[in-house]
């Protein structure tokens, strides 16, 4: 009788698999970049639950994903494929190891001059002769951190140089320390006392690269680019 009742279960329950009624755990692996955790898990969170997907990421700097990225630990890399200011080439140079399968263009950092309300500075050029806040790049490195450093450097900007802390750039320029600085835009808190000058031309483009090509990837793939309002929220256009 036990055989029986062991033997009735085992074709219960491949009837219930070849019908889907139990389904196949899904999951995928992202990589990114540090600066775009929080968005990325937050909007993501929504296809994880409505698909039942789980969704594991690893947020990284762009040249480790170069060293570390293979078939067998990512599925999706979300990087630039070329940015010349912090000469990076990520997407790029997985392409050139045979990795990518596919990619689209997805969203852009952007960054910003940040001055106080009122103030006459409209663009770089308007920075010569201003107290401009740095980053201390021999105490602070992080991701992406240098960006007003190799702006003022590549722009050739005349100036006087406060060198400090990456969280007190804006605090420099709200305490009149400084009369500008440099910074992505997504690290900014909605402040009044502020003016924000987008820079053009150092927008930072992050491309979507297909690993392991798959339906559930796909269908992350096109969840994200068609929820791309959603990380204007953040700071990303």
């Amino acid at each position: 009788m036990n055989k029986l009742k062991i033997l009735i279960l085992g074709l219960i329950l491949s009837t219930l698999v070849i019908c889907g009624c139990v389904e196949e755990s899904k999951s995928i692996h992202i990589w990114a970049g540090k600066g775009f955790k929080e968005p990325l898990i937050a909007i993501s969170k929504d296809f994880s639950e409505k698909e039942n997907v789980k969704i594991d990421f690893s947020f990284v700097g762009f040249y480790e994903m170069v060293k570390h990225v293979n078939k067998t630990n990512a599925d999706i890399v979300i990087a630039p494929k070329k940015y010349e200011l912090f000469n990076v080439r990520t997407i790029e140079l997985l392409e050139k190891k045979g990795l990518v399968k596919d990619s689209k263009p997805f969203i852009k950092r952007i960054p910003v001059i940040v001055v106080r309300k009122g103030s006459d500075i409209n663009s770089l050029s308007d920075l010569n002769g201003k107290k401009i806040a740095l980053i201390n790049q021999t105490k602070y490195h992080i991701p992406g951190g240098c960006l007003g450093n190799e702006i003022v450097r590549k722009e050739k900007i005349n100036g006087t140089f406060i060198f400090i802390s990456p969280k007190n750039l804006i605090n420099a320029v709200k305490e009149e320390k400084a009369d500008a600085t440099i910074v992505w835009l997504d690290t900014i808190k909605k402040d009044d006392t502020i003016k924000v000058i987008p820079i053009d031309g150092y927008e930072l483009q992050l491309y979507i690269a297909i690993i392991n090509d798959n339906e559930v990837v796909r269908k992350y793939v096109d969840y994200l680019l068609s929820h791309k309002e959603e990380f204007e929220k953040y700071g990303w256009r």
